[in-house]
Parts: C-alpha cells; sequence; structure tokens
C-alpha cells in the first residue's frame, strides 16, 4: 500500500513539474477541456440533463470519459455556484438515467482537466487544475463507488 501511494506521489510530482514546463502555444487551449456552449448542450444529452437539473447554474468548461468504466462516456461540468464560487461535479452516464456525483469545489480562472490512467487500474482519473489571483492549485479525482473523491492535491483551497 505505501509503495502505491509512492508511486501516485512521484507520478503526482513528475505532472506538476511537466504542468509547470514552458508552452509555446499561446491561446491554444490545453487540457481535455471545452468551454461550454448552447451548440455542446444541444449535441450532448449529459450536459443537458445538468442544465435541466440546475437551469440556474452558469456552465464554464466540461470534458467527456468514461470515469466509471462501465464503456459509457460520462461528462465532467464546472459550473459558476454563486458569485465567486465554482464547482463541479460528474454526470455519469447510468442505463437507467444519468446520476449527479457529489459537487466539489473548482478553480475561478484558468480551469484545465486533463484524463490520466495514474495508477493503471480502472476507473480513470483526471487531474483539475486552475487558479484565483495568483494563487495556483491542482487535485486528482476519481469516481468511487458512485462519488467524486479528491484524492491528492496541493493549493487547491486557495484557488477554489
Amino acid at each position: 500500500m505505501i509503495q502505491v501511494h509512492s508511486t501516485i506521489l512521484l507520478l503526482l510530482i513528475c505532472l506538476f513539474l511537466w504542468g509547470c514546463g514552458g508552452d509555446d502555444r499561446s491561446g491554444t487551449e490545453v487540457g481535455d477541456q471545452r468551454n461550454f456552449s448552447e451548440e455542446a448542450a444541444g449535441k450532448l444529452p449529459l450536459l443537458s440533463h445538468f442544465l435541466k437539473l440546475h437551469p440556474d447554474r452558469v456552465i464554464l468548461k466540461y470534458a467527456e470519459a468514461d470515469l466509471d468504466d462501465d464503456g459509457r462516456k460520462d461528462i465532467i461540468v464546472i459550473y459558476r455556484a454563486d458569485g465567486e464560487k465554482n464547482q463541479m461535479s460528474v454526470i455519469r452516464n447510468v442505463v437507467a438515467a444519468p446520476v449527479e456525483t457529489n459537487p466539489l469545489p473548482a478553480p475561478i480562472s484558468d480551469q484545465m482537466i486533463q484524463f490520466r490512467n495514474i495508477d493503471d487500474t480502472p476507473p480513470l482519473e483526471f487531474i483539475l487544475q486552475g487558479r484565483k489571483g495568483a494563487k495556483v492549485g491542482y487535485a486528482i479525482f476519481r469516481i468511487e463507488e458512485g462519488v467524486l473523491v479528491d484524492l491528492f492535491g496541493d493549493g487547491m483551497e486557495d484557488c477554489c
């Protein structure tokens, strides 16, 4: 168990250092997330489902992947919760009907989602990073038994 945690910690440090490197693609979107649009909501049933559940929420970003290893794409939604607070939840593509996970705090700006199979076993993990002013943070999440779980992170309490 300690070796698994050490391996994950080493991978996280490598990912963090990789993320701090220069990027000469100024103006180009980096990561697996997409900016929200009405067109996307019309094409993606899970995004439409979120809007029906939360008509008062403003969606900022979203990303699609099979996060619970059931062969169907789920969707991560980052949205304005109120005032200066953002949240994130996942709409799982369950056979009977879409199911929303628990909401968790999300960065205020520059949100980036990257899908990574960190431990080489299902389910798929994802990294969320972003900032609030000059404060930067990131965290690694996965879905465990239908719950969105924060596995590890740094600085998220300052940027969310």
